[in-house]
């Protein structure tokens, strides 16, 4: 059984002068490290990187060893072709719009090509802001019903402040609009600007 040197205590010359032999026997850091008790891979790779020394691929070397011969030939470089780009041209008209849409910084025959379509509402077509079919001016009568009380067909819209003895919910039909009638339904989806116009009662 051979004693392997301690990393941490050999000294250094003598580390390096084993480091040599290693590297020139083709060894990996890993094999290195497995010849030295307290080394561990990248303690390995440090020194080596430190000397300017280079590891190998883990197989000693064969054959030719050290540089060619000047008069050898020199293997022959290929040359590698370079990537045809596609121009932008054809990048912006073959983006994910299609090939037959016009670019988007033509607004002119963007807007001719919305115009010709089918699917869009008029309020798109003209340009003109869509009209909210929300009328808030029509408050539905409370029930004032307890949360006890409240079932699937009912609107949980709370009336009122949570902590007074009047507090009640809407209590109005809610069967196919979901937890509200339709009027709190409504005034849910609604921006906030409708809903600050509508009384706290409502």
């Amino acid at each position: 059984m051979t004693i392997l040197p301690d990393w941490t205590t050999i000294p250094r010359v003598e580390l390096d002068r084993l480091l040599v032999g290693y590297c020139e026997e083709g060894l990996t850091a890993s094999a290195i490290a497995k010849k030295f008790l307290n080394a561990s891979r990248s303690a390995v790779i440090g020194r080596v990187h430190r000397k300017k020394l280079s590891l190998g691929n883990g197989q000693p070397r064969k054959g030719m060893t050290g540089r060619r011969k000047a008069d050898a030939d020199p293997a022959p470089k290929v040359a590698k072709a370079k990537p045809v780009r596609a121009s932008k041209l054809v990048q912006q008209t073959s983006s994910w719009r299609g090939a037959n849409n016009p670019p988007a910084s033509d607004f002119k025959a963007r807007a001719e090509q919305r115009a010709k379509s089918p699917g869009l509402p008029a309020h798109l077509l003209t340009g003109e802001p869509r009209r909210s079919a929300i009328d808030l001016s029509i408050v539905p009568v409370s029930r004032k019903l307890a949360l006890t009380e409240l079932t699937e067909q009912t609107c949980k819209w709370p009336n009122g402040d949570p902590q007074a003895e009047d507090f009640g919910f809407c209590g109005n039909d809610a069967a196919e609009t979901g937890p509200y009638c339709r009027y709190h339904a409504r005034l849910a989806s609604a921006p906030p600007i409708h809903r600050l116009s509508v009384p706290r009662d409502a």
